[in-house]
């Protein structure tokens, strides 16, 4: 675990230090330039967020970091976590952040980042992004500008994924 990021990701209370909009917009650039250090310039990230109030803030700054380094956000508004992680596996993106803090109080909030296929990234990757994010001065972006698209029809293709994954099986007696 780093100074950011721990067992799952960076949570914290909202607006108080890590979870302030400087430091997600600081991420959003971290990890935009991070996934585009292949060389390519079209990398694609999809962020989903809970109810909570802060997430507005957050997916704002995130989407502002990623944006500045090319990448192209695919907006989800609120999701379950699954279907973030899901999303970014099935639209063929380089990753997925989810804006939630689970069961934790209303005040808190957290940033997950999911790689392209649907986990978690592991401890290493999250350890070089948060290097980035705790440099002094991240370089000056470079290439174009991504865009940011809000996807209407989120939540219908996780619908249908779930459909699918239970198929002809009924659920009925399961409580």
């Amino acid at each position: 675990m780093g100074k950011l990021f721990g067992t799952d990701g960076v949570r914290g209370t909202a607006n108080t230090h890590p979870m302030t909009a400087e430091m997600a917009l600081r991420l959003g650039e971290a990890a935009g330039r991070y996934f585009r250090r292949d060389g390519g310039d079209s990398h694609r990230v999809v962020i989903g967020k809970d109810t909570r109030l802060s997430g507005y803030m957050l997916e704002t700054a995130i989407t502002s970091g990623l944006v500045s380094e090319g990448s192209r956000v695919l907006l989800t508004g609120p999701a379950p976590t699954p279907a973030v992680a899901h999303l970014t596996r099935s639209m063929g993106c380089d990753a997925g952040i989810m804006l939630t803090a689970s069961h934790n109080p209303y005040q808190d909030n957290g940033i997950k980042i999911f790689g392209s296929d649907g986990y978690k990234l592991n401890d290493q990757l999250e350890l070089e992004i948060e290097k980035m994010i705790l440099a002094d001065e991240l370089p000056q972006a470079e290439g174009d500008l991504g865009k940011a698209i809000r996807i209407d029809d989120a939540m219908g293709r996780y619908i249908e994924f779930t459909k699918n994954a239970v198929g002809a099986n009924s659920l009925s007696g399961l409580q």
